[in-house]
């Protein structure tokens, strides 16, 4: 009963001073709010990262050199890509001990335009020597697509007659992998051979230009080392084993995913000073606030310990008003932050340009809760000197109103 007029008590002091109220509050809001969007954009760049490596499944990666780049942002952002090599580079390659499986894949480009249903990557394999995309397909109960089927991701629609238009011309959809939340959501599957159709239908040929015969195209080489071997040391045999004048080069999964790495690393960081830098600063706000409102108010904490409240009570009537500014300022920061992401998500990817946000709720709803008691302990540090000075002063010093 104590606990509750001592709550209600808090409550009603907060509403009798709004404004220096609302201002401690968008501090602890700031608080939280920061921490909630930071701490999402940085888990939602390490998931795309670790989904994108345990997706692809393969150790070593070969590709033109001169499109490194290229190949890690279609890998990690999911920015439609189109390069190639010849295949008669993989002789010099397959050959290297140590390589247990290696698979070709060709990446193509489509258009946002009306001779396709919309612009997205097209990725061809061979259902002969593929060990990754097979292996969705099963784990999917997806069978191969055969010549003009394609399998697409999960955020690909297909047309109402169950079909994707792709240079004036229908493929079907034979299939739809399950959500992974990586940039393989958004691609289309399929053979070599509906590959080889498309390079050389007359859109294409418009658009981009002679591609030449698609089965003997390669954008890359995914190559899976034998148990036990170091993909460093398949990678460094390959490069070794390559001529000079070749125009690939073969890195590790981490090697080629190195710039999105250190870029995940160092936001990370700089997330963590943000943090440490914002709490800090709203502490020192807070505490401020609290301690000018405390020598103000010390007329009431003398009327109150004149009734009898002891200087316990009255330092609990100030960390009671410390709670319900970090609870409500923590509960304010992360619905906010909830309903911006949830609304705004698509905008902040693409003006970020990132390869996607976590929006999953119980995700959301967790984090949201960690901000709010991080808010808590926040305010709670900020009124705990108040809270001592009021404790510590005598009865005739808080009934004269003198300074604390």
């Amino acid at each position: 009963m104590k606990q509750f007029v001592t709550l209600n008590m808090a409550l009603k002091n907060l509403q009798r001073r709004p404004v220096r109220s609302w201002c401690m509050i968008f501090f602890v809001f700031m608080l939280a709010a920061s921490l909630f969007f930071c701490t999402v954009l940085t888990d939602s760049l390490s998931e795309s990262l670790e989904k994108t490596t345990n997706r692809m499944g393969a150790d070593v990666i070969v590709v033109p050199e001169e499109y490194e780049k290229d190949m890690a942002d279609a890998l990690f952002q999911g920015n439609i890509s189109s390069f190639t090599f010849d295949k008669q580079w993989l002789g010099e390659i397959t050959g290297v001990e140590g390589i247990a499986k290696s698979s070709p894949q060709l990446y193509l480009r489509t258009l946002a335009a009306d001779c396709c249903s919309t612009a997205v990557q097209l990725i061809a394999f061979d259902p002969e020597t593929d060990f990754i995309i097979t292996s969705w397909l099963n784990d999917d109960g997806i069978e191969l697509p055969k010549k003009g089927e394609v399998i697409v991701g999960s955020k690909i629609t297909p047309e109402t007659d169950g079909n994707v238009i792709f240079f004036n011309k229908p493929y079907k959809v034979v299939g739809q992998l399950e959500e992974t939340r990586s940039n393989y959501d958004a691609c289309v599957f399929m053979t070599y051979e509906t590959a080889d159709e498309i390079v050389h239908s007359d859109k294409w040929i418009e658009a981009f230009g002679e591609a030449g015969a698609a089965e003997n195209l390669v954008s890359c080489l995914m190559i899976r080392a034998e148990q036990g071997i170091d993909k460093n040391d398949i990678a460094t045999k390959i490069n070794y084993r390559l001529s000079k004048d070749c125009p690939v080069r073969a890195y590790t999964m981490n090697g080629l995913l190195s710039g999105a790495m250190n870029t995940v690393n160092s936001m990370d960081n700089y997330s963590s000073i943000l943090m440490i830098l914002i709490s800090i600063l709203v502490i020192a706000a807070l505490v401020c606030i609290f301690t000018i409102t405390i020598n103000e108010r010390t007329k009431e904490f003398g009327i109150l310990a004149s009734l009898g409240a002891g200087s316990g009570k009255l330092a609990g009537l100030v960390l009671s008003e410390g709670c319900m500014i970090g609870l409500a300022g923590g509960l304010i920061g992360v619905i906010f932050s909830i309903v911006g992401l949830l609304i705004f998500g698509n905008t902040i990817v693409v003006l970020m340009d990132i390869p996607k946000l976590i929006t999953a709720l119980d995700y959301l709803l967790i984090l949201g809760l960690k901000c709010m008691a991080l808010a808590l302990v926040v305010s709670i540090v900020a009124s705990l000197y108040s809270a001592w000075k009021v404790s510590r002063n005598s009865l005739d010093t808080l009934i004269k109103g003198e300074e604390m």
